[in-house]
């Protein structure tokens, strides 16, 4: 470690220097007849289904084939459905036929679909259902209509037991794009933060080598595949360690503690809601009695609630990812409850952190500032956006989080806030601007601030404060059902205040932090 809020990069395992498709193909090769996906029909966990790593192979062979038919290799291939062994099926065919993976949210709405398709012009698009068992596939049809060049493909065509098929697959390389993961930005609008195969793999080994995970663990995670700690952290986790991966469509408390007692799930994580409601189900002491490590992230971690596991006998960590960049720093499992919820531990592997002030020069040990990475498991840039990726990547390579944290004498990460005022619901991510900008287009609203209002519950809620045209022109309901017609669920405030004028700053900007008094339980 270097004077000042520095740590350079140390050594660990050697980084694996391959395609996941190639990745695939080893374990397939090592360990042929280890489970490598399981996942339970129609959610019951009495009717479990496996694929080995020989049959993942030949079912993601079939796949690849047929995309590699209609795609060619750097066209992007889109996937907007719940979790279920299809999705898994085709993020490797996709690897192997090298094209880009591109998941796309099931909570968004239709403009939001309609950005995502401008912006990275997918060959095709797997349709599914969401979690709730809505149908999607009618809407993708009506979307891709309007979009050149791009196909519908049913997901559910995608066979889990193929025969095995006869193909020339191209030559994909490490370096080569794998994933665009869609990551809100500050100008409100989603960002596609471009992975290569390498990076993506690494992160999937880094994670795994951190937790000393091997080819007998069993990750449960029902994190979104949309997510990039569902599709990279934890499939590629298992991926690179031979491990087995069960997928769920949703979470369900019941039904996770009944499948983890079902598959003897080893690994399993997730955001604070779903652990709360687990502490709650039957059976959840006997199926924690396996689990060998939760990872908790997506927001505020409280203590309270790691002690309650510890308690259970679990070993808890705390990661600090972002889609630009999935693994950035890890808490130590062996840590009491307060080093796990209040700091997100020290730097993975390879990874070289910095803190900087306003200035950019190097922060003292201990004083807050921007949060800058350099690893080579960051992101290649933004897709289709050199200007945005030029703002977040400099020329030393460092990444910009537009996080504020701090670092102490130790080396250990605490994350004191976000620079990019995102709000943290329960592990999805918010960006103000972007609720603001749909908030102002309604003629009752003259002036909005949208803010993170602690909960319970989710960690944050979104709330906004609203001046509005007129007095009484529009009511809550009013502004949240306008607002449902251009933003997914949890992008929609669930607090709202009205004020008739906003505190503000010299410059003109409304003072937030001011605005948070309105929040608390005594206003």
């Amino acid at each position: 470690m270097s004077a000042g809020a520095r740590v350079a990069a140390r050594a660990g395992e050697p980084l694996l220097d391959r395609t996941i498709g190639d990745q695939l193909r080893a374990q397939a090769a090592a360990r042929p007849d280890r489970p490598a996906l399981r996942w339970a029909v129609d959610d019951d966990p009495a009717a479990l289904q496996t694929l080995t790593y020989r049959e993942l192979l030949l079912a993601a062979e079939a796949a690849a084939a047929d995309i590699a038919s209609r795609a060619r290799p750097g066209q992007r291939v889109a996937v907007w459905a719940a979790n279920g062994p299809e999705w898994v099926i085709v993020e490797y065919a996709s690897a192997l036929a090298g094209t880009i993976l591109t998941p796309f949210n099931t909570a968004w709405t239709d403009d939001e679909v309609a950005h995502a398709l401008a912006l990275v012009s997918p060959r095709l698009l797997f349709a599914g259902s969401d979690s709730r068992g809505v149908d999607l596939r009618a809407r993708a049809a009506g979307l891709v209509s309007r979009t050149p060049r791009c196909d519908p493909v049913d997901l559910d065509t995608v066979a889990t037991r193929p025969r095995p098929v006869v193909w020339e697959p191209p030559d994909v390389r490490p370096y080569d794009p794998f994933l665009i993961q869609f990551t809100s930005g500050t100008t409100g609008r989603p960002k596609g933060a471009t992975l290569s195969h390498r990076a993506a793999l690494n992160a999937g080994q880094v994670r795994a080598l951190t937790f000393h995970a091997d080819e007998h663990d069993v990750w449960l995670n029902p994190v979104p595949l949309h997510h990039v700690g569902g599709s990279v952290v934890v499939v590629l986790a298992a991926l690179a360690s031979g491990a087995s991966y069960v997928t769920m469509s949703r979470f369900h408390p019941a039904d996770q503690v009944a499948l983890m007692r079902a598959t003897g799930a080893t690994r399993t994580g997730g955001v604070p809601t779903m652990f709360r409601a687990l502490l709650d189900i039957p059976g959840f002491d006997e199926a924690l009695a396996s689990v060998r490590s939760v990872g908790l992230g997506g927001t505020s971690v409280p203590p309270s609630l790691v002690e309650r596991l510890q308690a259970h006998g679990a070993t808890v960590s705390v990661a600090y990812a972002q889609s630009e960049c999935p693994m950035i720093t890890q808490s130590d499992p062996a840590g009491d409850a307060v080093h796990v919820a209040t700091t997100v531990g020290r730097a993975a592997p390879f990874t070289e952190l910095r803190v900087v002030g306003a200035a950019g020069d190097t922060a003292a040990r201990g004083e807050v500032g921007e949060v800058l990475v350099r690893s080579p498991l960051t992101m290649i840039g933004y897709w289709d956006m050199p200007a945005a990726t030029d703002e977040v990547l400099d020329a030393e390579g460092f990444l910009h989080t537009g996080d504020l944290g701090s670092l102490d004498e130790h080396g250990v990460v605490r994350i004191h806030g976000r620079a990019r005022e995102v709000v943290i619901r329960g592990g999805e991510n918010v960006y103000p601007i972007e609720v603001e900008d749909v908030l102002l287009r309604h003629p009752a609203v003259a002036a909005v601030a949208v803010l993170a209002a602690p909960s319970d519950h989710w960690g944050e809620e979104v709330a906004a404060v609203v001046r509005l045209a007129t007095p009484t022109s529009a009511t809550a309901d009013d502004l949240a059902g306008f607002a449902a017609k251009s933003l997914a669920h949890f992008k929609i405030p669930s607090q709202w205040r009205f004020v008739e004028d906003f505190p503000m700053t010299a410059a003109g900007k409304i003072r937030k932090a001011e605005l948070l008094a309105l929040f608390s339980p005594d206003s």
